[in-house]
């Protein structure tokens, strides 16, 4: 398809969309009829709420015994689906929203009636049983209005099966539906508008008049309403084709990218700011946040096809042959995520989650704990995403994307200046917390496991300063989820007696590298590993003070940050020092940002 053919598209099908809001958004009964009680749409909270913690309540407690895949749920009831619950069982409706005490679910969950307890199996967690009474008490939003089709073996088929999936089945362009009121239908939109209408009784309102037309294709395609002048000159304008000039020239406007690229934004969940940062070791702003903002809107603006809108968004730096490009700025829908306090496995979990979501229509990241309950997503293929994700680093200093303003030539001294400092600090930090890990690491490890006396006769022999180990000690102990993950290994190995390590350690090893273990295990330490005879507690120390050395991008970013984040909580002065210096970047970059 040409760039014409598409821009032409989209003209039609704009074009349409408002013929079929000027022409079909009022309607006239032919008969009156009760009007349905309107319901309140689910907020996005609510559904994520529902999504994150009841959905598995339900899924691990609930189905087993009460399911449309059943023939004879027990007593009757079904939750796998809004309507199961809201009809209940031979008790009556199972929930009554917004009144937990009066929700019969409720009542069974809590385990304080003597003839209704549920699950049967036990009560289930505090937390789960709060969770639920919160749910019920914001009216018990639920997306599940479609009673779920049992699957050929009777087990309910919530998802779809492989391909069978929705979401994985091809469009197909559905036959023009047959209408009574022709002289309506103005093209092939019209036809099924015009169909329904019909099928509800109900026909379409009168064309709208010019300066009513107008006004909604302005307000539709730029958000903003027309001019006098451009209302008169529409007016004037009797050629047959006055409304497609129309709409082809707000769609050339640069308003256009700019009304409907936030819709998009909202989809990558842009923001100028990083939500749950490190706040003693980062600044809360994305001061380049703006550069994603304006990719976006001239990528609606030049019609750029939608294939290539979603490479440059998840691999601009692969598939552009330049280094420096405006469509590196398209990697902003990756990194303008919540930085979660620093932990690397929510950050890429964040990235995973909205990746599938706004190119796949799927919740893939619930698989992060289990395989999916309902879309086709084992946790390999989450845990696979996961790999992707943690072998792309971010890089510390940010790309060119563009000709640097005049302006800027001040910025980048002071600011290479700034950073210099702060690397200073860092370095001058992390010594004085962990010795010379590079030189040393190593031996460290191995002294965490001695008696004071033996650990610092081992120290002086290798000529490594004794004061960092208390430090050493307490990083193993309660290093947190990243120090973990490359801790791990050696955690696990210096548990074991050493008159039975040689028999012990290859066992703990392959319990390291089950899915489960593995999944959390740092990719450079399990490649370290992997398949190294292990027949003391020394040679693995060796292992980590080889990797300690290495000087690739992607692990020197892992773990100088790790320990340098590690460092700042025995050196609170410092961190300190590291805080100040990046609120004067912050604020000087955010002077001088053209955004």
């Amino acid at each position: 398809m040409t760039a014409e053919t598409r821009r032409s598209a989209w003209r039609l099908g704009i074009a349409s969309a408002v013929l079929m809001w000027s022409c079909a958004f009022a309607f006239t009964a032919a008969e009156p009829a009760a009007a349905p009680i309107p319901q309140a749409p689910i907020r996005q909270d609510q559904l994520d709420f529902f999504e994150s913690r009841i959905r598995p309540i339900f899924v691990n407690n609930c189905y087993k015994c009460h399911s449309s895949g059943l023939s004879s749920p027990s007593g009757g009831l079904v939750l796998d689906w809004k309507g199961g619950w809201e009809k209940g069982g031979g008790s009556g409706p199972a929930i009554v929203p917004g009144d937990p005490d009066k929700s019969l679910l409720i009542t069974a969950v809590r385990y304080n009636d003597g003839t209704l307890q549920m699950p049967p199996t036990g009560p289930l967690p505090e937390e789960q049983v709060n969770d639920l009474v919160t749910w019920v008490r914001m009216n018990a939003p639920d997306p599940r209005t479609t009673r779920p089709a049992p699957s050929p073996n009777g087990a309910p088929s919530y998802g779809g099966q492989g391909k069978n999936h929705w979401a994985f089945k091809p469009v197909t362009k559905p036959a023009l539906p047959n209408v009574t009121n022709t002289a309506w239908v103005k093209n092939d939109i019209d036809r099924f508008v015009e169909a329904k209408l019909e099928s509800m009784g109900m026909t379409g309102s009168a064309i709208a008049d010019k300066r009513t037309l107008i006004r909604r294709a302005f307000f539709d395609l730029i958000g903003l309403p027309p001019t006098p002048g451009e209302v008169q000159a529409f007016l004037a304008d009797t050629s047959p084709n006055a409304f497609e000039h129309l709409v082809d020239a707000l769609l050339a406007s640069p308003l256009y990218g700019e009304r409907w690229g936030r819709h998009w934004l909202d989809v990558a969940r842009y923001a100028d700011t990083k939500g749950q940062y490190a706040r003693q070791r980062e600044s809360s702003l994305y001061p380049n946040a703006w550069t994603y903002r304006d990719y976006v809107i001239r990528a609606f603006n030049a019609d750029l096809p939608y294939d290539q809108f979603i490479k440059e968004q998840l691999a601009a730096d692969r598939v552009s042959n330049m280094k420096v490009t405006p469509s590196l700025a398209a990697l902003g829908f990756l990194t303008l995520g919540d930085h979660f306090g620093g932990n690397q496995a929510d950050i890429i979990n964040d990235r995973i989650d909205v990746t599938t979501k706004a190119f796949l229509g799927l919740t893939v990241t619930c698989a992060r704990c289990h395989d999916h309950k309902f879309d086709p997503i084992p946790q390999a293929d989450y845990y696979s995403l996961y790999g992707i994700f943690a072998s792309s680093i971010e890089p510390p200093t940010q790309p060119i994307i563009g000709i640097i303003p005049t302006a800027y030539a001040d910025y980048q001294v002071r600011r290479k200046a700034m950073d210099e400092r702060m690397q200073a600090i860092a370095d001058e930090n992390v010594m004085e917390a962990f010795g010379d890990y590079k030189r040393f690491g190593a031996a460290y490890l191995m002294a965490t496991t001695m008696s004071e006396g033996s650990a610092a006769s081992y120290l002086k022999k290798k000529g490594a300063p004794v004061g960092p180990l208390p430090n050493w000690k307490q990083f193993l102990k309660s290093g947190g989820k990243q120090a973990a993950s490359v801790f791990g290994i050696w955690n696990a190995l210096a548990r074991i007696e050493p008159a039975i390590f040689d028999l012990r350690a290859q066992r703990v090893l392959e319990s390291q590298y089950q899915k489960e273990r593995q999944a959390v295990l740092s990719p450079f330490v399990l490649e370290a590993f992997y398949r190294k005879p292990m027949l003391s507690l020394e040679s693995a120390a060796e292992i980590y003070g080889k990797l300690f050395a290495r000087t690739d991008p992607a692990w020197t970013t892992m773990f100088s940050t790790l320990m340098n984040e590690s460092s700042l909580r025995f050196r609170p002065q410092k961190a300190r020092n590291m805080n100040n210096q990046m609120r004067e970047q912050s604020d000087l970059l955010e002077l001088l940002d053209p955004g």
